[in-house]
C-alpha cells in the first residue's frame, strides 16, 4: 500500500538540467505522479552531461541524471507539432501542478504562458523556475547555477581572502538549494488551493534564491562590514578556520564569546582574554584592532597540535567544532550511513552511493530509488491512460510526434 504523503497529486514537468527537475524528483519521491516531458531525439541535456563528470551516461546507468529524475514517468513529446501540443494539453487538463524552467517567452509563444493556462485550467498550480526572475531587464537571459546564483550575488569573490582566485562552487549546489524554495512554494500553493479552490503562479529564480541565501551579508554590508574579509579580521576569532599540525583544518564555533571567555582562555592558554579589557567582547577587539593579534595567536596555538588532539579537547570542553572533510569521504561517513542520508544503488558496472533527499517522516514513506531508462520509456503507457489507442500511438511515433 502506498504510504506517501503526496499520493494522488499529478505533476507535468517540462524542465531540463537540475533545479526544476530536482523539485520534481522530490515530489515524485513522496508520492506524486510526475510525468517528465522531454523532447524526442536526445531528451533532457542532463542525460549527456555526466560525461563531463567522468560518469556513465547509458540508459539504466546514468547516475547524474538519476539523482534528479528517479521515480518519474518518462515521456517524449514534440511540442513543435500540433499533435504534440494537444497531448501536452491532455496532460495538463488532469494535472495539479505544471513544473517548468523553460523561459517564459518560449512558453508564451506556444500558448503555454501562465495567463493562457489560467483560463483553461483555473485549478492548476503553475510552478516556474528562471535564472533572473519574470520581470526586469534580465528576465529573458539564460541563467545557470554559477552565473545567476553565485556570480551575480557576489559569493565567489567575497568568500575568499583578498586577491585569491574566486571560489568554484561544486556542480549544481545553487540549483539544488533553489529547488527547495520552489518545492516549498508548490506545497504551499497546493495547501492554499484547498482553501480557495483556485491555482496560482508560483515562481522563484536562481538570482532570488542566491540573494536570500546570502541574506545576512546583504544586510550587514550596508552597515560597514566589508568583504572579502581579512584573514586576521574574521567575524569572530573563535568561529573561524585554523590549520592543525597535521595539515588538517579545524574550526571551533564558540559563538558566545563573552559567556565562554574564561573557558577559551584556559583551553587555548590565552590569559590575555581575561586580563585585557580590550578583549572583553569581539566588538571591542575590532575597535582596538586587537582582533588581529587574537586571531594570529590562536592560529599559532592550534598549529601546535594535530586535529585529533584538538577534537578531543573540544569534545571534553563541549566546544562546537568540525574538521574540514572531503566530499569523496561522504560515502563512508558513519553518521550519514546511520541516518540514511545516503543509499547504495546497484548499477550494471558498480554500486554507487547516492544522496537521499533531506526530508524524513516518522509516518510516511519515500519511494525507492530506481535507475532511469531511455527517453520516452513511459510514453506509450502515459498516452494510453489519456485514452489514446495503440495504433494511434504507433502512427504518432512514425511521424516523430512522440518517442
Amino acid at each position: 500500500m502506498d504510504n506517501t504523503p503526496l499520493q494522488g497529486i499529478q505533476v507535468v514537468e517540462l524542465a531540463a538540467v537540475v533545479a526544476a527537475p530536482t523539485a520534481g524528483r522530490l515530489l515524485a519521491d513522496f508520492g506524486a505522479e510526475v510525468i517528465k516531458v522531454e523532447p524526442p531525439q536526445g531528451g533532457d541535456m542532463l542525460r549527456r552531461l555526466g560525461e563531463m563528470h567522468y560518469l556513465p551516461t547509458e540508459d539504466y546507468n546514468n547516475p547524474l541524471f538519476d539523482v534528479y529524475n528517479t521515480g518519474k514517468k518518462l515521456t517524449a513529446v514534440n511540442l513543435k507539432t500540433e499533435e504534440g501540443l494537444k497531448i501536452f494539453h491532455d496532460l495538463l487538463s488532469r494535472a495539479d501542478v505544471f513544473l517548468t524552467n523553460t523561459r517564459m517567452k518560449s512558453l508564451e509563444k506556444m500558448g503555454l504562458g501562465y495567463e493562457d493556462l489560467k483560463k483553461l485550467y483555473p485549478k492548476l498550480i503553475y510552478a516556474h523556475f528562471s535564472g533572473f526572475g519574470l520581470t526586469g531587464p534580465d528576465k529573458d537571459r539564460p541563467g545557470f547555477d554559477t552565473t545567476a546564483f553565485w556570480m551575480r550575488t557576489g559569493a565567489p569573490g567575497d568568500i575568499v581572502l583578498p586577491g585569491q582566485f574566486p571560489a568554484r562552487a561544486t556542480y549544481a549546489m545553487g540549483d539544488i538549494a533553489s529547488a527547495s524554495y520552489l518545492l516549498n512554494g508548490i506545497l504551499m500553493a497546493l495547501l492554499g488551493r484547498e482553501r480557495t479552490g483556485h491555482g496560482t503562479l508560483v515562481s522563484t529564480s536562481l538570482f532570488n534564491a542566491g540573494i536570500w541565501a546570502n541574506g545576512p551579508y546583504v544586510v550587514n554590508t550596508q552597515y560597514g562590514h566589508t568583504l572579502p574579509e581579512d584573514r586576521y579580521e574574521p567575524w569572530s576569532p573563535f568561529s573561524d578556520y585554523y590549520q592543525c599540525k597535521d595539515g588538517k583544518w579545524i574550526a571551533p564555533f564558540a559563538k558566545m564569546y563573552v559567556r565562554d571567555r574564561p573557558l577559551l582562555a584556559q583551553v587555548f592558554d590565552m590569559p590575555e582574554l581575561i586580563e585585557d579589557p580590550d578583549m572583553e567582547n569581539v566588538s571591542q577587539m575590532k575597535k582596538t584592532g586587537k582582533i588581529r593579534t587574537v586571531t594570529a595567536t590562536l592560529e599559532k596555538r592550534i598549529a601546535t597540535k594535530n586535529s585529533d588532539e584538538w577534537s578531543q579537547i573540544f569534545e571534553l570542553n563541549d566546544i562546537p567544532y568540525e574538521i574540514i572533510r572531503h566530499i569523496k569521504d561522504i560515502k563512508d561517513d558513519p553518521q550519514a550511513i546511520e541516518n540514511g542520508f545516503i543509499e547504495t544503488v546497484s548499477y550494471p558496472d558498480r554500486e554507487t552511493t547516492i544522496p537521499v533527499p533531506p526530508i524524513l517522516y516518522s509516518d510516511y514513506e519515500r519511494k525507492k530509488f530506481r535507475p532511469t531508462g531511455p527517453v520516452g520509456e513511459d510514453t506509450e503507457e502515459v498516452l494510453q491512460t489519456l485514452g489514446y489507442q495503440k495504433e494511434e500511438i504507433a502512427q504518432m511515433k512514425e511521424r516523430g510526434v512522440i518517442q
